[in-house]
């Protein structure tokens, strides 16, 4: 009779236990399991000015730049329209929580881009002093 009890007494407290780990992490700040994260929001021509809009979220302690490009989809092979903006590594600010930048982006010499144009925008983390590799951890296609 007793080591039922006993089963009983450890079964309840593994549960108790169970479910209180699980409502700790769950309250628990959602800033413990993120990574570097880049979404673009958007992308717009307003006049002959290029922006675009992206939300990032990086670890704390880490030092980067924010690289955005973009470029016109339908084009041809000869003639190459882009635009890119990075924000330098002092402006950028890593502390787990979810910030907003506007990239004012700089179209190359020889670029042009109209409303209607179809756009490929792309943006991505680079150390400080380093090139961008062309990756990117966002991509969106969208039309102007």
């Amino acid at each position: 009779m007793k080591s039922t009890r006993l089963k009983t007494r450890i079964a309840g407290t593994a549960a108790a236990v169970a479910v209180l780990g699980g409502a700790s992490l769950a309250m628990a700040p959602g800033a413990a399991a993120k990574a570097n994260l880049i979404s673009i929001e958007r992308a717009q021509l307003r006049g002959d000015a290029l922006s675009m809009t992206v939300k990032y979220s990086c670890d704390t302690g880490l030092k980067w730049q924010l690289v955005g490009k973009m470029t016109k989809v339908d084009q041809e092979e000869d003639a190459t329209s882009l635009a890119t903006a990075t924000i330098p590594a002092d402006k950028i600010i890593c502390d787990y929580q979810d910030r907003v930048l506007k990239l004012k982006l700089k179209p190359t010499l020889g670029s042009h881009f109209v409303k209607g144009d179809e756009v490929q925008v792309t943006a991505n983390y680079v150390a400080p002093g380093e090139q961008d590799d062309n990756g990117h951890l966002a991509l969106i296609t969208t039309v102007l």
